[in-house]
């Protein structure tokens, strides 16, 4: 009989390792166990038995009541914060800091809020989004002044909060979906902030001619 041939199956490529990548937060426990090892430390007790010294600590922290977990479990929400907003960045995403002002809306949005809680109940979502461009293109300057002025009010109340928001930011502002001066094109023409709500609203009436060319 000839030597039969083995097949080695094939081994895995180890991932090359990318010196930029964020670095894990560390959990509640992980933090309790470098505790251990400190306490061992100072009181100069030498860690000869590792695992033993972990089965110890392991059963100290099972038994620890929530209010002694406490200080760890906080450290460990404060590094799974930071590898969030740190793994956004490393990405290219942006995080959104909830304490950032909201864009003002733009008269066109403020005249489709108005407009929907009119329709509400008589059109379906994309028919009261049409519904809206068309009047919205046929009012004159003077029907669409309302909106434009509340429109003019709320963008200085954000460029005050957001003076505000920048000093308390050391100057650092953290972004919520591109640059901080990036506008939203709108109906007919218009150009200004939008509100993120109002922003996936926009994304659907865009869409329509797509969806009457092709059933998606």
């Amino acid at each position: 009989m000839g030597r039969m041939n083995v097949v080695e199956p094939p081994r895995r490529k180890k991932r090359a390792h990318d010196a930029n990548k964020p670095k894990r937060s560390t959990s509640a426990y992980f933090y309790f166990m470098a505790s251990c090892r400190e306490q061992a430390a100072r009181a100069g007790t030498q860690i000869t038995k590792v695992t033993e010294f972990t089965k110890e600590c392991s059963a100290r922290w099972r038994n620890f009541t929530p209010l002694e977990k406490k200080p760890f479990e906080e450290k460990a929400a404060l590094d799974k914060a930071r590898y969030d907003r740190e793994m956004a960045q490393y990405k290219g995403k942006d995080m959104v800091d909830p304490n950032k002002p909201k864009r003002p809306q733009t008269s066109y949005f403020l005249f489709l809020a108005e407009f929907r809680k009119m329709m509400q109940g008589k059109l379906d979502h994309k028919d009261i989004l049409r519904k809206a461009g068309e009047q919205w293109r046929n009012m004159t300057d003077e029907q669409k002044k309302p909106f434009e002025i509340k429109s003019q009010e709320e963008a200085k109340k954000y460029e005050i909060a957001m003076a505000e928001y920048r000093k308390r930011q050391g100057g650092v502002v953290m972004l919520d979906g591109g640059p901080e001066e990036k506008r939203t094109k709108i109906e007919d023409g218009v150009v200004g902030y939008g509100e993120d709500v109002e922003e996936e609203e926009l994304d659907d009436e865009e869409d329509e001619e797509g969806d009457e060319d092709d059933d998606e």
